[in-house]
C-alpha cells in the first residue's frame, strides 16, 4: 500500500461497507484528518469502521434510512484506538507495536512504499507556483509580506530535499504542516467576515448531531480542519501536506 493512502483507504473502506457509491463529504475528510493527527494507525481506523458498519447492518432499517456520514464510525474507531494503545502498553521491544508517527503512519515502512524524491519535488513545485500566483494577486495587500515569507521558506524546504539522499518524511511533513498553518492564517485575513460566518454556520449545522458526543478537543480539530479546507479551496492552493501526493 502506498505510504500516503491514509485518506483514500479510509474513504474506500467506508464507501464499500456503506454499499452506496457516494463520496464522503468535506466534513468527513476533516474527521479523517483529526484521526491522523491523533495518531490513529490506518489498520486501527479501518477495523473501527468495520465494527461500526457491522453494527449498522445488523440493525433493521427502513428503505428511507441511510448512512451518510463517517461520523457514525467515530466512536468505534476511538474505542479500537484505545484498545490498541492498551494492548501495547509496556510491550517488550520484540512485541511492541509498529512505531506510529504523528500522522498516524507506520515509521518502519519500506522506502519503496514512499514517494520518490522527484515526486516530492514536483509536489513542492506545484505548491510554489500556486503561492506565486497568490503573490501576483496580493502584491499590494496586507498579505504580501506574509506570502513572500511562505515562498522563501518553501523554497528552503525544497532546496533541503534536493540535497538530501533520502528525505526525512516525518520531519518534512512536520515542517510543511507548520508552514501550512501559517499560510492559512495569512489567507484567512483576506476572507470576508460574512464568508467566515457562513462557513461557521455550515459547520455547526453539519456537526450539530455529534457535538455532544465528541470530546471538545476533537470537535475543535474537526472544525479547524474543515475551515482550513475551505480556505485552501477558496484560494485554489493545495494543502502543504505529503498526504496529498
Amino acid at each position: 500500500m502506498n505510504y500516503y493512502n491514509y485518506f483514500t483507504e479510509i474513504e474506500e473502506q467506508f464507501v464499500r461497507r456503506r454499499g452506496k457509491h457516494l463520496l464522503i463529504s468535506p466534513m468527513d475528510w476533516s474527521l479523517i484528518s483529526t484521526w491522523r493527527e491523533s495518531g490513529v494507525p490506518l489498520h486501527v481506523a479501518l477495523r473501527g469502521i468495520d465494527i461500526a458498519m457491522d453494527t449498522w447492518h445488523s440493525k433493521p432499517h427502513r428503505g428511507s434510512d441511510r448512512l451518510s456520514t463517517l461520523f457514525y464510525c467515530h466512536d468505534a474507531v476511538m474505542a479500537e484506538y484505545a484498545r490498541h494503545l492498551e494492548a501495547h502498553l509496556g510491550a517488550s521491544p520484540a512485541n511492541a507495536a509498529t512505531p506510529v508517527s504523528e500522522s498516524g503512519q507506520d515509521q518502519t515502512r519500506s522506502p519503496d512504499d514512499r514517494p520518490d524524491k522527484n515526486s516530492i519535488l514536483e509536489f513542492l513545485d506545484a505548491r510554489i507556483r500556486e503561492i506565486e500566483s497568490l503573490r501576483a494577486k496580493h502584491s499590494q495587500g496586507e498579505n504580501a509580506e506574509g506570502i513572500e515569507r511562505m515562498l522563501s521558506r518553501l523554497a528552503g524546504i525544497k532546496q533541503a530535499v534536493e540535497v538530501e539522499g533520502q528525505p526525512d518524511f516525518e520531519a518534512l511533513e512536520r515542517d510543511l504542516g507548520i508552514l501550512d498553518e501559517l499560510l492559512v492564517g495569512e489567507l484567512r485575513r483576506s476572507v470576508p467576515q460574512e464568508k467566515l460566518d457562513e462557513w461557521d454556520l455550515e459547520t455547526r449545522k453539519e456537526l450539530k448531531v455529534y457535538k455532544k458526543r465528541l470530546p471538545k478537543e476533537t470537535y475543535s480539530k474537526i472544525v479547524d480542519n474543515y475551515m482550513r479546507g475551505k480556505i485552501h479551496r477558496l484560494f485554489n492552493v493545495g494543502e502543504l501536506s505529503l498526504f496529498n501526493l
